[in-house]
This record gives C-alpha cells, sequence and structure tokens, in this order.
C-alpha cells in the first residue's frame, strides 16, 4: 500500500496483519496533532503561543526523553528548541524557504523545558521541532500495528521485520546512484542527507550554536533496534563521533564526509561499492 502523510511518501509491506488504511493513517495522525509544526491545531502550535504544562502520552513522553538523552550527548547540539530556527531560515509552516534577515538564537533546554512523567512543562512559549527524530518514531508507532514478514518505508526512513532485507544507501552527490547496501532484519534504517530539505544556502540540519547549516557532512545513516532511535542517531552524527553516542543504543552506522570520504561499522551490515563495482 502507498499513501501520503506527515508531508511524506510511505510505501508498506503489510505481513501478516491486515490493516485498512484508515487505521494506518488514524494512528498517524494521533501524532501529527500533537507534534506539527505545519498546522495550527497541533500541541506544537500552541507551545509556540503559550508556556505552561501540556499533558502528553506515554509514547510522547518517550520521544522527548529520548531527544533530551541526545541533547546532552551531543552537548545541546541535538534539540528540539532549533523550530524557530528552522522557521527563520525559510523552513517555516508555509514552506516560504525564503530566509528572515534575523535568524533566532536557539535556547538552552533548561531554561524552556521541564519533563515530567506524563507532561512537559514549557516555562516559556517555544516553537518545538521534533522532525530529527519524530518521523522514525511514527514508523515505530504504525509498525506496532504489524507483525512478521513487515516492511515500512516512509521516504527512507524504513523498519523491516522478519525478512531479511538489502537497502540501498542512496549516494547524496547524484540520487540516481548508491554508494553502497545495508542488510537489514527485525530493526530500522534512517538516513538524513543534506541534499533533502536543502534551499538556497540552507539545509535542515542546523548548529543551534552558530544558527548556521552543518557543512562538514554531507549524509549519515544509521541501523538500529528502534526507527526513532536510528532517525535521531541519524541527525546526531552530523555534530559528534560515533563513539560519543555508542551508550545510547547499540547501532551500526555510514557518515559521508564532504569530501566525499566514508566512515562505517565494517562488519558486513553495510557493504560500500568499490569504484570497480
Amino acid at each position: 500500500m502507498e499513501f501520503e502523510a506527515i508531508g511524506t511518501h510511505w510505501w508498506i509491506q503489510p505481513g501478516q496483519v491486515k490493516l485498512d488504511m484508515a487505521q494506518i493513517k488514524h494512528a498517524i495522525d494521533n501524532i501529527d496533532k500533537v507534534w506539527s509544526r505545519f498546522r495550527d491545531d497541533s500541541t506544537v502550535a500552541k507551545m509556540a503561543l503559550m508556556a505552561g504544562e501540556y499533558k502528553l502520552s506515554p509514547s510522547d513522553i518517550s520521544l522527548l526523553n529520548w531527544y533530551h538523552q541526545l541533547y546532552e550527548a551531543t552537548d545541546g547540539l541535538m534539540t528540539p528548541l532549533i523550530g524557530q530556527t528552522l522557521s527563520d531560515a525559510g523552513y517555516d509552516d508555509k514552506y516560504s524557504l525564503k530566509p528572515k534577515g534575523h535568524i533566532t538564537t536557539t535556547p538552552v533546554w533548561d531554561e524552556v523545558i521541564e519533563l515530567k512523567k506524563t507532561s512537559i512543562v514549557l516555562k516559556h512559549p517555544a516553537l518545538i521541532d521534533v522532525g530529527a527524530a519524530g518521523k522514525g518514531y511514527v514508523v515505530d508507532e504504525v509498525a506496532k500495528l504489524f507483525g512478521g514478514d513487515f516492511c515500512i518505508d516512509a521516504s527512507g526512513d524504513i523498519k523491516v521485520g522478519d525478512t531479511k532485507i538489502d537497502i540501498g544507501l542512496e549516494d547524496p552527490r547524484d540520487p540516481t546512484k548508491l554508494i553502497g547496501l545495508a542488510t537489514v532484519k527485525n530493526a530500522a534504517i534512517c538516513g538524513s542527507a543534506t541534499n533533502r530539505r536543502a534551499w538556497r544556502n540552507w539545509h535542515h540540519i542546523i548548529n543551534p550554536k552558530t544558527s548556521k547549516p552543518v557543512d562538514n557532512i554531507t549524509a549519515t545513516w544509521v541501523i538500529c533496534d528502534s526507527a526513532m532511535q536510528a532517525d535521531g542517531l541519524a541527525t546526531a552524527l552530523f555534530f559528534v563521533t560515533p563513539d560519543k553516542l555508542q551508550h545510547l543504543a547499540s547501532f551500526k552506522y555510514c557518515i559521508m564526509y564532504s569530501d566525499g570520504s566514508l566512515k562505517f561499522t565494517d562488519d558486513g551490515t553495510i557493504k560500500i561499492f568499490t569504484e570497480k563495482q
């Protein structure tokens, strides 16, 4: 089955469990109503206007706890408080792609956010953006509806069930080519690249301490049990080396630097093509 949701093209091979499209879209929409910064009726839209305490589901709290772990591991470089900075840069709710003259500085976590067991407290209004791990989070939630040999592909955030699948790693320098293959089974693979969601001199991976796009890495891929974790780690690798993240989760990775060089987990899970291949 194929469909569009949360601004992304989805392809699902449902495996043993058969669901109708309404059930899947309902699960996705429930998350979108909380976390989308592109709709004016979301919880995030309310947070941008008003400080206060907002009740969240256990799974939503797990997403924010994961963000906090990544925030600490990257010395504050991976943060959900990047929303206003992204919006000012042109990646706003209208997709204007027109940077403002002044780019808002991203605030510090403890100055704005307090996490509780069932809620988030915003000390000041803030535009939250969970996009760096949020799509993987949605994939995990949708995957709970299936079993067996399912495969979910949300425009490159992929989760696979019992069947082993080889997944191509797209070359960010030429999207018609692959740099290699990753073998995935009962796990997720997520990638992030600077050629996606790019406009003018900007792209979506911004250093919150400089308010400028990261320029030393072109693409990353991460294989992990959880799509939420793989998605978040793929972004975190733009800011810190893999060893700074290994305590958070067990994962395999591939990093392409701006000069075209590669660093990857060399255990056979990821196979990089040579020029002769």
